[in-house]
């Protein structure tokens, strides 16, 4: 069992997509059982990237003390378990420093829990942060999302939790972007993937379903893939298309 946290201080970075992708793709096509945590309290999101709009139960709730966490946990068609927040506007917030006490309670029933932690450095991200075992940090290859990275890479670092790497999202290969070589210098985080800009994601969003679920021939699927491949420690050989072995044959002619 591992609690993965998923952040970055820079919001709108696809911490949310990362998030919800990575969980059906270790469900989908590694077998594990995954617990999914909308970790941001004040602007939940990964409920919607899974059709989740209207649940009674949700993780603000469990952290009132109203309710038992299995009271607010829902199983996706996908088999991706889900602990959404409120998506109710309110001016008041629970103890969200009580979010690793109540994961802590049913952790042992996964093997993966991921959460979607809140932007910023406050006391969300500090809260995920805490309640996890291994980070994620997400960011664009742009220098204001990378220089946001790196403030998050320092809290984790004062809370001595174990940075597993860094997820560079929506890759154009477009000339103005930073190179991966330079981000991981300046951030001093291993770049475990690149998640292509892919207009499919997008789709996806809109049709709240995540994009290895709806296209998993996608490119940026692919690369989710990859990446759970990595984080589950299995072996995982992406079968060639029709399509696929096409373009490797004209690639390979004008050799």
């Amino acid at each position: 069992m591992v609690v993965i946290g998923v952040i970055s201080a820079k919001g709108g970075v696809g911490k949310t997509t990362v998030t919800s992708n990575l969980s059906s793709a270790l469900v989908k096509f590694f077998g594990k059982k995954v617990l999914a945590v909308d970790g941001n309290i004040t602007t939940p999101n990964l409920g919607i990237h899974f059709g989740m709009l209207s649940q009674e139960n949700t993780l603000n709730e469990v952290l009132e003390d109203k309710i038992e966490v299995t009271q607010a946990i829902y199983i996706h068609p996908s088999g991706v378990h889900i602990l959404p927040a409120s998506l109710s506007a309110t001016v008041e917030y629970p103890d969200v420093m009580k979010l690793k006490e109540k994961i802590d309670e049913v952790k042992d029933n996964y093997d993966y829990v991921i959460i979607d932690g809140a932007a910023g450095i406050g006391r969300e991200v500090l809260a995920t942060i805490k309640a996890s075992d291994k980070i994620l940090l997400v960011s664009n290859p742009d220098m204001a999302a990378v220089v946001s990275m790196i403030k998050a890479r320092k809290i984790v670092q004062i809370l001595n939790t174990y940075l597993y790497g860094l997820i560079l999202n929506r890759v154009e290969g477009k000339k103005y972007e930073m190179k991966k070589e330079r981000i991981e210098e300046l951030s001093e985080v291993r770049i475990i993937g690149e998640i292509p800009f892919d207009k499919k994601i997008i789709e996806s969003i809109s049709k709240m379903v995540p994009l290895v679920l709806l296209d998993g021939r996608a490119r940026a699927s692919r690369v989710f893939k990859k990446i759970a491949a990595e984080i589950s420690q299995e072996v995982f050989i992406e079968k060639e298309s029709i399509w696929d072995k096409i373009i490797r044959f004209l690639r390979l002619r004008k050799i």
